[in-house]
Parts: C-alpha cells; sequence; structure tokens
C-alpha cells in the first residue's frame, strides 16, 4: 500500500508540497497551510521537489509555473507520469491564457494567478482535497506552441473560460459554443484546436449562415464531377478536409434541416458520400459548433433536431457577452491599441482615463467585434497620441437598449438568474427567492417612480396593485424621492 494511500485510511493531516523560487511564497504559504492542518513541505525548485515526494505522502502540490530549470509546467507534465494520483494547483505572476489552457492541459487541477488571496488558496486546497483519491494513467499530452493568446482577458468569466478549453482541449469531446454575435466564438474554437493533439492537422471552418442552402450540402460533403449543373470536376467538401482534423461549424443553428439528418448520420457513423457519388469516405475528425442562436428555443419550434442538439453539446461552452465582464475592457482596449498599432503601421496611442470610463461603460450591443472596430477607427481620426473625450463617437454616450433586438425580457432575466440559482444550488443557500425578488421589483419601481415623478397614484394604476402595497413595497424596498435632494 502506497503512503498516500496509508495517509487517506488513516485520516492523518494532508501533506502538501509547496514549490515557488520565492522564498516569501513559500513562507507564507507554509504558515497558512500549517495554520489550516495540513502538513506543508518546502522546495525552491524541481530536484528539491522530487526528493519531496520521494520521502513524503505528498497528496496536493503548489506549483509556480515560473522557475529555475525546469518551468512548472513541464514539471507537472513529468511529475504526473510518475505519481497519477497527485493533485497540483498551478500558480504564476503571468495569468495569460496560454498558461491556463495549458496548466489544465498537463492535469493541473486549478489554476490561480499572483498575487492570490490567502482565502481563495485555503478555498482551492479543500476543494482539490475533497476529489477521491484516484490512480489514473496520465494523458501523455504534447506541448503545443502558440504564437499568441487569441483571447484577452482577466476577469473570473474568462479565467474560468481558459480552464475549460484547456480541459475540453485535451480530449475529443463535440463542443458547443454559444454567446452573442461578436463575442469571439471563433476564436475560442482555435483555440482549442490549436491546444489539441489536432494541432498540427487542419481547422476547418464554414459559416452555416453565410452559405446559401442549396450550395451547403455540396461545401459540407463535396461531389463528383456531373453531380449537377455546374459541377466539371470533383471536389472535396469541408467533412473530408477536415478528417484528422477540426470541423468548425460556426452558426449551427442556421443549418437546414435536411443537412441537419445528413450530418447527424456522418457524426454516429463517421462516414459519407460525395454528392453524386456511391464510394463512402471515412472521416476523423473533431466537430466543433458554435451559434449565438438559443438551440433549445429553437428546437420548440421544430428548427433544430433534438438529436444532434445531444449530439453537438457533449462540451458546452458559453461565453458571457462583454457588457457581463467590463473589467475586461481596459484590457482590450490595450491590447487592440497594440495590436492596431502594428497592423495600420500607426503610432502607439494612449487612451485617457475619462475617455477610458466611458469604453467601459457602454453596453457594446455587437461585443468584442464592435470594441475593436471602434479602438481601431479612433486610432486613425485621432491625430494626436491620446484618445480623448472628445473624440469619441456620441453613440458611445447614449443608453444602449437590449443587445440582441430578438432577445425578450424573460431571455435576458433568464440568463441573468442562472448564475444566481447557480451559485445558489452550489452553496445550498435557503433564501434565494427573498434575495431575487427585491432585485428585480427595485429597478422596476425606482424607473417607474421617476418617470412619473413619485405619483403614486399613477404608478400603482400603471402596476396593477393597489397605493397602499405601493407605500409598503417603497419603505421595504428602501426607495427614496431624490428630486428634493438633488435641488
Amino acid at each position: 500500500m502506497s503512503k498516500i494511500m496509508e495517509t487517506e485510511l488513516n485520516k492523518e493531516p494532508f501533506h502538501i508540497l509547496v514549490l515557488d523560487d520565492e522564498h516569501s511564497i513559500r513562507w507564507v504559504l507554509e504558515r497558512t497551510l500549517s495554520q489550516a492542518g495540513y502538513i506543508p513541505h518546502l522546495a525552491a525548485d524541481a530536484p528539491e521537489a522530487r526528493q519531496q515526494l520521494r520521502k513524503n505522502a505528498i497528496r496536493l502540490a503548489l506549483v509556480d509555473i515560473n522557475l529555475p530549470g525546469l518551468d512548472g509546467l513541464s514539471f507537472t507534465r513529468e511529475i504526473l507520469q510518475e505519481y497519477p494520483y497527485l493533485l497540483t494547483i498551478v500558480m504564476t505572476g503571468q495569468s495569460t491564457m496560454y498558461n491556463t489552457v495549458e496548466a489544465m492541459k498537463a492535469g493541473a487541477f486549478d489554476y490561480v494567478a499572483k498575487p492570490f488571496n490567502i482565502d481563495e488558496i485555503e478555498e482551492l486546497v479543500k476543494s482539490a482535497l475533497r476529489v477521491p483519491l484516484l490512480t489514473s494513467e496520465s494523458n501523455g499530452l504534447k506541448k503545443v506552441k502558440v504564437a499568441n493568446d487569441l483571447l484577452t482577458g482577466q476577469s473570473k468569466v474568462m479565467r474560468d473560460l481558459y480552464k475549460a478549453i484547456g480541459r475540453v482541449a485535451a480530449t475529443d469531446l463535440t463542443v458547443l459554443i454559444q454567446g452573442e454575435s461578436g463575442t469571439g466564438k471563433e476564436l475560442i474554437a482555435r483555440s482549442i484546436h490549436q491546444h489539441s493533439l489536432r494541432a498540427s492537422q487542419p481547422f476547418v471552418a464554414i459559416n452555416c449562415a453565410a452559405i446559401p442552402s442549396e450550395l451547403m450540402e455540396s461545401e459540407l460533403f463535396g461531389h463528383e464531377k456531373g453531380a449537377f449543373t455546374g459541377a466539371t470536376e470533383r471536389k472535396r467538401g469541408k467533412l473530408e478536409l477536415a478528417s484528422q482534423g477540426t470541423l468548425f461549424l460556426d452558426e449551427i443553428g442556421d443549418m437546414p434541416m435536411r443537412l441537419q439528418s445528413k450530418l447527424l448520420r456522418v457524426l454516429q457513423e463517421k462516414q459519407f458520400e460525395r454528392l453524386g457519388g456511391h464510394e463512402l469516405i471515412t472521416t476523423d475528425m473533431r466537430v466543433i459548433a458554435a451559434t449565438h442562436q438559443n438551440l433549445e428555443n429553437l428546437i420548440n419550434k421544430s428548427q433544430f433536431r433534438k438529436d444532434l442538439y445531444y449530439r453537438l453539446n457533449v462540451f458546452p461552452v458559453d461565453i458571457a457577452p462583454l457588457r457581463e465582464r467590463r473589467e475586461d475592457i481596459p484590457v482590450l482596449v490595450d491590447h487592440f491599441l497594440q495590436k492596431g498599432s502594428k497592423e495600420m503601421a500607426v503610432g502607439r496611442k494612449a487612451v485617457a482615463p475619462d475617455a477610458l470610463n466611458v469604453l467601459a461603460r457602454f453596453g457594446w450591443p455587437g461585443n468584442i467585434r464592435e470594441l475593436e472596430n471602434t479602438v481601431k477607427s479612433l486610432m486613425i481620426t485621432n491625430v494626436t497620441g491620446t484618445i480623448t473625450l472628445d473624440s469619441l463617437p456620441k453613440n458611445l454616450f447614449k443608453s444602449q437598449p437590449l443587445a440582441d433586438s430578438e432577445e425578450t425580457l424573460e431571455d435576458l432575466a433568464e440568463r441573468k438568474l442562472e448564475i444566481l440559482v447557480r451559485d445558489a444550488v452550489e452553496l445550498d443557500k435557503d433564501s434565494l427567492m427573498a434575495d431575487v425578488l427585491p432585485q428585480l421589483e427595485r429597478p422596476l419601481l425606482r424607473l417607474l417612480l421617476e418617470k412619473t415623478k413619485w405619483n403614486q397614484q399613477k404608478s400603482a394604476k400603471i402596476l396593477g396593485i393597489n397605493r397602499n402595497t405601493l407605500r409598503k413595497k417603497i419603505e421595504t424596498l428602501g426607495l427614496k424621492d431624490q428630486r428634493g435632494l438633488q435641488k
């Protein structure tokens, strides 16, 4: 029986390795872990860490990426070959998409950026140690070099997205990416491909909304010479071109029902025929699909096959619109300034703080794509080195409607409430209704009262409630008439 198994069976304190070349980090983590009831073991480099692993029944390792000699990611890959039961949390001062994805691929349990919060470390350690002891084999992944990060952002939403990319890239699972137009769905698909074992093979994309339905079948399946008028030679389709690589089906919600059936058959059987042909062609491809539409709504309207949806939605990835991760906007603006300077051969521009605040507050219905185009335009129109408040387009100062004109209030509420419901379930809350209702009622009543100049009788009538009920709600919700205070 191994030392680690004996530790778990006997319920002894967990042994935790801290691998970091900074003495201050080792000192802080040693004391934090000791106070929490764990037994820490310290190492400044990979050889010291290996010694600690050989001598002690270590269950979890906190590993810094930037180490002298062998880097933390390479160490994690190597050590998991010998200690497949070992849990790892990767630490780094360079929180990039590439590092996060590579950490997840290497087999890390999680990833944390420096400077980290001690409470965050403690929670991560607790979560990791709840994982049952397993002795699974290492996945033997190779490192794929990517020149630049394809996605930018440091918000929790984006960090969670990077982790998801890292986890799914190491597999061959079918991925369904859902998000509004302009959120970067194709960038996510390309990132998954570039970090996968198929990275050296083709990434073949097809936009199901951009190709006429009568041409879509030929684009997907290819055709033989003489298959139809104008087919003067054999053509290989996207399914064939993507073999051994990745097929990206963008805007899958726009695919005609007839082709959905044929695509489902290909996904099930891994075989197809060119139009006008009889030869069965075998394909080995990874499929990633994306859409800005709600496929479940399309299923209810009989516009999308339920069986195809289940086949595609093996690993769902939901990307949040830019307005839900506003903290990323300054980072994105800086990224686009650098990118634009290189692409357009113009001098590097800066953005004045008050102008940046306006950019961060704007709703960006076109999401990242709209932000990038706006920044590039500002770089051209501004002759000075600084983009000022006066330089900004007037539309940036206007309030924004719902980002998607087809999105109902119910759709928006459901999307917002999904996060609250998920957190309530995970945290086992018992007062969700009491928490949510005031958040819905307060803005409704405040806006209405302001619009009616605090005419409670009129407001109550519009709401369909009596005046006394409205008064009680105003008091309970803490609403106040601000008109007198503003004079």
